[in-house]
């Protein structure tokens, strides 16, 4: 018979620790990650802006549920969601009035019913996501590795 007798004290110390730190890692590298996505959002879209407001409405969120981490990435401006999904073209009609109006070379224009050609979408946060794909990915496989060590 051969016994072999071995301390691993140490190791179970060592991965007692790395466990302990993990939600926190794994929260940290979610944060990162929204922010990431969040800022190239931001900084890439094909939509001409006025007043800057659909991109300050793309904001964050990080939700940790028992074992479960998810993080969002939305805008919270609600005509935003036109700008990344589109319209078709349609006419619009007034609702509570007999006529539409708008300016028009300084004077106004009326009329009963328009025919407007639609917005093309413009998916800048599903675009910003498949950017940032490949270092979000990495980021987190490196903290699955630091268990493999």
């Amino acid at each position: 018979m051969v016994r072999a007798a071995f301390d691993v004290s140490a190791l179970v110390r060592t991965l007692r620790n790395a466990t302990d730190k993990m939600p926190g890692r794994l929260r940290e590298a979610m944060d990162i990650s929204v922010r990431d996505v969040q800022e190239r959002a931001r900084k890439n879209h094909r939509f001409v802006t006025r007043t800057g407001d659909a991109e300050t409405s793309i904001k964050t969120s990080v939700d940790v549920d028992g074992g479960h981490l998810t993080g969002t990435v939305y805008t919270a401006l609600p005509h935003a969601v036109f700008l990344h999904e589109g319209t078709p073209p349609h006419v619009v009609v007034p609702r509570t009035k007999m006529a539409l109006r708008w300016s028009d070379g300084g004077s106004f224009v009326f009329a009963k019913r328009s025919q407007v050609a639609g917005i093309q979408g413009d998916p800048y946060l599903y675009n910003a996501l498949a950017e940032e794909r490949a270092s979000i990915v990495s980021r987190f496989e490196a903290i699955g590795g630091l268990l493999k060590e």
